[in-house]
């Protein structure tokens, strides 16, 4: 890591300090947790705990063809 220049006194610095350099990286870094959260959070939303088999819509549609439920009072 470089060493900072020290500047004589009265003599106002101009860039971005090692301080305001650490300030951005830590923003960028929270910026970037944020999104990887909210990513998270909308692959969570669309989990199923018991996911559909790959034959399942099959299986419903050749048991529901003649399927006529009798009703019994």
């Amino acid at each position: 890591m470089p060493q900072p220049v020290q500047l004589p006194a009265g003599q106002p610095s101009t860039g971005k300090s090692m301080h305001d350099t650490a300030e951005s990286e830590k923003e960028a870094h929270e910026q970037a947790w944020a999104r990887q959260a909210e990513h998270n959070r909308e692959t969570i939303e669309h989990l199923t705990s018991n996911p559909r088999g790959p034959m399942e819509d099959e299986v419903e549609k050749k048991f529901m063809r003649g399927f006529k439920p009798s009703r019994k009072d």
